[in-house]
């Protein structure tokens, strides 16, 4: 069976790959489909689509929103009934993502790392700017020896210039994912940070927001951790999918990533229709 990878960046975001780039390797790589979730924008899914078209190649378009909660809480919107539309809501989280990363260039230089408003346009490839790119920024102007040193001494949350991001609460985002038209899926479960048995406490109130799936393969979790989130989706009828959260050269992880750590298809698809029909 060919697997399937619902979870990839582009320069849309924080990916180095456009979205036709990575439609193109995803399928010399053998994939049976890609989903492209940048975060908190769907600004790449016009050319994901079209690049799609070209190649006769299955694509679901989505994006990665981040939400208020605790640890890193991310949710996958996959756009198995939506098309390269979102509601206008989104446009609050895009601007305050321009005013963090102003705010982020002025504590750097606080600090005594002056970087270039341009430079970093240009890096972004005139996409959603991110921390990567700042990180990519500080190794190119040396004040940095890598993007993990980058991000170790600047960028991680509780450094001195961390700017922290608006979110929405959970069931906003969720309610706002539904409302569009996409199938929410809790980004990589791990990265809540809480216990088997908390978060198993807090799914059903997350299903009854509109939460339809969790991310039970990613590069972040364990065999063991995968293992529990299918026992929790088939324990709470949620639709588990897989996602290599590939970034292109930001991150090394390899779009290949599900075709040896995941058994998932193309059946995740259907399974995530019937759960927004349901």
């Amino acid at each position: 069976m060919k697997r399937i990878d619902l979870h990839v960046h582009s320069t849309a975001s924080d990916g180095t790959m456009t979205p036709s780039e990575l439609v193109r390797l995803a399928r010399h790589s053998g994939l049976a489909a890609l989903g492209l979730c940048d975060h908190d924008t769907i600004d790449g899914l016009k050319e994901f689509y079209a690049a799609a078209r070209e190649q006769n190649y299955p694509v679901v378009g989505g994006l990665e929103l981040s939400s208020e909660y605790i640890g890193t809480t991310h949710i996958l919107g996959l756009g198995v009934l939506a098309k390269d539309s979102f509601s206008h809501e989104l446009d609050a989280v895009q601007n305050f993502r321009l005013e963090r990363n102003k705010k982020l260039l002025n504590r750097l230089a606080e600090a005594g790392v002056s970087l270039s408003w341009e430079r970093l346009l240009e890096i972004s490839r005139g996409g959603q700017m991110g921390r990567p790119h700042f990180a990519r920024a500080m190794v190119e102007a040396g004040y940095c020896q890598s993007l993990p040193e980058a991000f170790d001494r600047y960028l991680a949350k509780g450094r001195p210039t961390y700017v922290n991001k608006i979110r929405p609460k959970p069931d906003q985002a969720l309610s706002l994912l539904r409302a569009a038209g996409f199938a929410p899926v809790l980004a990589h479960p791990i990265s809540l940070g809480l216990t088997g048995d908390d978060l198993k406490k807090v799914l059903p109130q997350w299903k009854d927001w509109g939460l339809v799936g969790l991310e039970a393969y990613h590069p972040d979790q364990s065999q063991s951790f995968s293992e529990m989130i299918r026992r929790f989706c088939r324990q709470f009828d949620l639709v588990a999918t897989a996602g290599s959260d590939y970034h292109g050269a930001n991150k090394k992880t390899p779009l290949t990533w599900v075709k040896e750590n995941s058994p998932l298809g193309l059946e995740v698809l259907e399974k995530l229709k019937a759960a927004l029909a349901a």
